[in-house]
């Protein structure tokens, strides 16, 4: 894959080990292999669509922006980064709360400013001017998902600018967590480059959304040949479908989402089931459907 790379843009570089300063003047890629190899792509040479393209197919490294980082900050980065020691925590498990900004070329230290203010018991880490992570060790109360949403919107009132957050699982602090998080952000990532629609994310909500675009081809067909056909024919069906499910199929509330009536709600369930034979009472068949909606709204 590298050498068909190197033939559409030949002044791109590769190095057989991470480069130590990377230059701001290329796009920085890994390749997956058991001896992987890092190319960097000229950015003049790049546009949008290739980039997207490349970011699909190898791991995107981005340069970190922490040179002044120091303390906890410091250990942290070291331990989960660069294979230093494991930090000196007074709580035995932690959790990482990654964040990104939907933004490019703005000055960020208000941001810096507001975050802390946000989250003055956690430790910080800026990866990068658009990427980040909190460090919130595990105690009797944490940081909601409610609150999370409070902060997303104060951002975007105040700064004019969005922010997404994955909350990640509470871990014992061993040797293993730069893996586990590493698993995490490989998470985030994948989801960001899918959707952008909810600010706040979780594994569980993020998990049908990667399950629905690693389908293998033989699935694909069959839901295209069967459930799908019927949202071909009709997209507001598939909303009115996707937005009962995502209630817990509680009729009421998803009426309220939808702003129709309840039998209008109840008339284009029955139309679903009628057309394709899945009775969305069955939890079975309600995951297979949700999935597909999922599949048919990412692809």
């Amino acid at each position: 894959m590298i050498n068909k790379i190197l033939s559409y843009f030949p002044e791109s570089v590769t190095q057989e080990n991470i480069p130590a300063d990377p230059s701001a003047d290329y796009y920085w890629f890994k390749e997956a292999d058991a001896r992987p190899m890092w190319i960097g792509i000229p950015k003049d040479k790049v546009s949008e669509s290739q980039l997207d393209l490349m970011k699909n197919l190898f791991h995107f490294v981005e340069p970190e922006n922490n040179t002044h980082l120091s303390g906890a900050a410091h250990s942290w980065n070291q331990f989960l980064f660069h294979g230093g020691e494991m930090p000196s925590e007074d709580a035995d498990e932690v959790r990482f709360i990654q964040f990104r900004l939907q933004v490019k070329d703005m000055e960020t230290e208000g941001i810096h400013e507001a975050l802390n203010g946000f989250f003055p018991d956690h430790t910080i880490i800026w990866i990068h001017s658009t990427f980040g992570i909190i460090i919130e060790e595990k105690k009797e109360v944490s940081e909601s998902a409610e609150e999370l949403y409070s902060i997303a919107s104060t951002f975007e009132s105040d700064f004019f600018v969005k922010i997404s957050f994955y909350i990640g699982k509470f871990q014992k602090v061993t040797a293993q967590l730069p893996h586990f998080f590493d698993r995490e952000k490989q998470v985030f990532e994948e989801l960001i480059s899918l959707t952008t629609r909810d600010v706040v994310n979780t594994f569980e909500k993020a998990f049908p959304m990667l399950l629905a675009t690693h389908l293998p081809d033989y699935l694909k067909n069959i839901l295209e040949f069967s459930i799908l056909e019927a949202f071909e024919e009709d997209k507001e069906l598939m909303a009115t479908i996707k937005t009962f499910l995502e209630s817990n199929s509680n009729a009421s509330l998803s009426a309220k989402k939808l702003y129709v009536h309840r039998n209008t709600l109840q008339y284009r369930l029955d139309k679903f089931m009628e057309k394709t034979g899945v009775n969305l009472k069955d939890f079975d068949a309600a995951v297979v459907v949700y999935l597909a909606s999922l599949y048919e709204e990412l692809r």
